[in-house]
């Protein structure tokens, strides 16, 4: 399989992973107005669109930026980028959209929850794209699992899409 195809299916699956480990921070962001398992899914969703869209643009940067590095040192690089990325995705498109179903409702996101947030999101970005970076090659060769893993994300984000609509 390809690399950099395979590479994004690791990147969703471990931010979707990372996803459901943080949502009580999420949770506790609203002001409780989310379920544990409903905001487990929209940040699934959210995720799994980084991933397939921006993730895989900045895994070519990755890669494009990486080439002729030290094998060691490739990793760290995909790290920071991962970091970066997904930090800033996370500051951007998560707090607002979460912003924008609470406002609906005639509540607000907690103050001071901006800084929380970009810092978990570059956390998982970070530990997303190293776990790309280093795992990709051996997950290349077993099709079978890589394709149940992104069968399993693309079920999260049809989940969590179905909560985004419903809310």
């Amino acid at each position: 399989m390809p690399l950099m195809g395979v590479q994004a299916v690791l990147v969703a699956a471990v931010l979707c992973l990372g996803e459901l480990i943080c949502s009580p921070i999420y949770v506790s962001m609203s002001g409780g107005a989310f379920y544990l398992g409903s905001w487990w899914l929209l940040a699934c969703l959210l995720a799994v669109a980084f991933s397939y869209i921006v993730g895989f643009a900045l895994l070519w940067c990755c890669e494009s930026f990486a080439y002729r590095m030290k094998r060691k040192v490739q990793p760290l690089v995909y790290a920071v980028v991962g970091a970066v990325g997904f930090g800033v995705w996370t500051t951007w498109v998560v707090l607002s959209i979460m912003g924008s179903i609470l406002s609906s409702a005639g509540l607000a996101v907690a103050s001071g929850s901006t800084v929380p947030a970009a810092v978990n999101g570059a956390v998982l970005g970070l530990a997303a794209f190293f776990c790309a970076a280093t795992l990709g090659e051996r997950l290349a060769h077993h099709r079978v699992a890589v394709a149940i893993v992104l069968a399993v994300t693309i079920l999260l984000a049809i989940a969590g899409a179905v909560v985004l609509f419903r809310l």
